[in-house]
């Protein structure tokens, strides 16, 4: 790709599909590599990738795949997967996703829905544990992404591999399809945590909208390195890969157990993550430090801590403070004078064992986006000290799904979820009055605009109780906006803790403010009617280790609580103390009781999402009986 190119900016109005406007983008860059998958092997450039997409969508068409037929593709990270996405899309069809590790009963049931009369799987396992429900599901025919279906001779449905579809593909003449703004071109199954899943319902025009706006966000050049290590069937991760890929960035497909080592070795320049991974990386750089030796942990942890002073003075010297509703001259030029004494030690930092850190650590990368979900301001502040440009992101599957966005080359304002994302809208009501609310003050986050759903897959009364007559769709989200308008969010409103007493508590900002404790793991909030707030805590290893205990011999209880006096004691002494720091708090907002799970929330048990949420349902529903004996004790 020559040089020129790296100006090179996708005029979205010239398309009307979502697909046309990729494929014209992918035939420009020519023998630049592509996708680089190292765990399936595969190592494709963008001619061989656009050349894989013609056969497999060819493929498809030959054997029946029309203009509004849903096909169902499960499937995990995988370097096939954005040609089974495009090779889909080219015919027309509607691509209905879902990773393969999700229940079958879920896949089941998402695939009856849907309607959907081809299925593309990632291999045969996954076949093998449908293959007991295919009497009941009406499918023309299954594709395994890789592998063979040896040992399912006896499935009625036919089965083809990806090298069969690419086969039949070279000899069949492709027919081009008509294409609208207003197709669908692919439903997205909710988690389901409180009920059956819904089909979200986004179109063409939903995701070229994303598009346009996404390079003015983060600035990607031509022959960018990116690591994909999120759910590539979530709305997140589909918006990063179309992206990346309308501006000729090299993917590297990575799994969690080698994320670490792949981060280090392929030198990446943007990736697109999620708290958690902020959190695991940030735990395992203070783990190295300390078994390198207790001096360097010491001047680590000493110099992180200049560091975030520093740069805490110099956003309030610059104003960047998103919840100070006005700047007093004084207090202005105090916060400056400050900064001038630290920066000594932050710039000396910055250039020694920081840049140590970052090498070691694979962190020397431009920027990162962080979305689905709230990064801790405890992670938020160690890398902004430590000079690691994390970008905060806001959004939902219902809105395709970026709606605010901390810009790559603005301001960071730590805290906010930055401002709306194009010409979108967003607005703070009042949840009882639907009463515009003043910057500062906390309401219900409202968005319009063409990023927002087509509606729920064959379920009006559930679209029209989130999109009002005026095409506003309600979050579900609590937050406010800055004078400047960014937007900070503070909670669920569906996850808003009502006390016996009537008080209301947002558990968000508890639960952040406890996690700056380094022997707090993970924190959920309870007390739904109850008397007073109570708490699940998961321990850190760093915890567990200070008091001299061992996992095995704490479980008494259902084996999930831990009952150490030593341990009690800690945690409930780090939780007074930066529920303290936290301005504002009301008496009836202290945490009164808690339990220590010896168990943490993860997606392997069902209580993270995809993109790391905790599933608060879920985790209520498997320690109902921990959270009542709380209440009793």
């Amino acid at each position: 790709m020559k040089k020129e190119n790296d100006s090179f900016v996708v005029d979205t109005s010239k398309y009307d599909s979502i697909y046309n406007l990729l494929y014209d983008c992918i035939q420009k860059y020519g023998d630049m590599p592509a996708i680089t998958d190292n765990y399936n092997k595969i190592n494709l450039s963008y001619n061989e990738l656009k050349t894989q997409i013609d056969y497999f969508a060819s493929g498809l068409q030959s054997l029946g795949v029309k203009k509004g037929d849903y096909v169902g593709v499960f499937s995990e990270n995988h370097g096939l997967w954005p040609i089974i996405d495009f090779g889909v899309l080219a015919c027309g069809a509607v691509n209905v996703v879902r990773g393969s590790n999700a229940p079958i009963e879920e896949l089941c049931y998402i695939t009856v829905h849907a309607d959907c009369r081809y299925v593309i799987m990632r291999d045969a396992k996954l076949l093998s544990d449908l293959k007991p429900h295919l009497k009941d599901l009406d499918y023309k025919f299954i594709v395994l992404m890789y592998g063979s279906s040896k040992g399912l001779e006896d499935i009625k449905t036919p089965v083809y591999s990806y090298d069969d579809i690419i086969s039949r593909g070279k000899d069949h003449k492709f027919i081009p399809q008509n294409t609208d703004l207003n197709d669908e071109f692919t439903i997205l199954y909710t988690s389901g945590t409180t009920g059956k899943p819904k089909g979200v319902v986004l179109t063409n025009r939903n995701y070229l909208y994303q598009i346009k706006y996404a390079h003015n966000a983060m600035r990607c050049k031509c022959g960018e390195k990116t690591l994909e290590i999120l759910p590539i069937w979530h709305a997140y991760e589909r918006i990063a890969t179309y992206y990346f890929l309308s501006r000729g960035c090299h993917m590297y497909y990575t799994t969690i157990a080698g994320f670490k080592n792949d981060l280090a070795k392929y030198d990446i320049d943007i990736m697109m993550s999620v708290p958690r991974i902020w959190e695991a990386i940030r735990e395992g750089i203070y783990k190295k430090m300390k078994q390198t030796s207790p001096f360097i942990y010491n001047i680590f942890d000493y110099a992180v801590k200049i560091s975030i002073a520093y740069k805490t003075h110099k956003m309030y010297g610059e104003r960047r403070i998103t919840n100070k509703m006005s700047y007093h001259a004084l207090s202005t030029c105090f916060h400056r004078i400050i900064r001038t004494f630290l920066k000594p030690i932050h710039f000396l930092s910055m250039h020694t064992i920081y840049k140590m850190v970052k090498k070691s650590a694979g962190l020397n990368f431009r920027v990162t986006i962080s979305g689905g979900g709230a990064l801790s301001m405890r992670d938020e502040l160690f890398y902004d000290a430590i000079g690691i440009d994390v970008r905060i992101g806001y959004g939902l599957t219902e809105t395709s799904p970026v709606i605010t966005l901390r810009h790559v080359g603005d301001k960071n304002f730590l805290g906010s979820v930055g401002k709306p994302f194009g010409e979108m809208e967003i607005k703070v009501v009042n949840p009882q009055t639907n009463e515009s609310c003043t910057p500062f003050k906390q309401g219900l986050v409202m968005t319009r605009g063409p990023q927002v759903m087509k509606g729920y897959l064959k379920d009006k009364k559930a679209t029209d109780a989130v999109i009002d007559k005026n095409g506003w769709f309600n979050t579900g989200d609590l937050g406010w906006l800055t004078k400047d308008n960014n937007l900070v969010l503070v909670g669920r409103l569906k996850e808003t803790i009502v006390l016996s007493s009537g008080e209301n508590v947002e558990p968000q900002p508890i639960e952040e403010a406890c996690l700056m404790s380094p022997y707090i793991e993970q924190i959920v909030l309870v007390g739904q009617d109850k008397s007073g707030i109570g708490a699940l805590i998961v321990p850190s290893k760093e915890a567990l280790e200070k008091c001299g205990i061992e996992m095995k011999n704490t479980v008494n209880y259902k084996d999930t609580e831990i009952d150490d006096s030593v341990l009690h004691e800690l945690i409930r002494n780090e939780i007074n103390q930066n529920i303290e720091k936290k301005p504002h708090l009301k008496p009836f907002e202290k945490i009164k009781q808690f339990v220590m799970l010896s168990t943490g929330f993860s997606v392997d048990n069902g209580l993270l999402s995809a993109t790391a949420k905790i599933k608060r349902n879920k985790v209520f529903e498997k320690y109902s009986e921990a959270i009542e004996k709380m209440y009793t004790k």
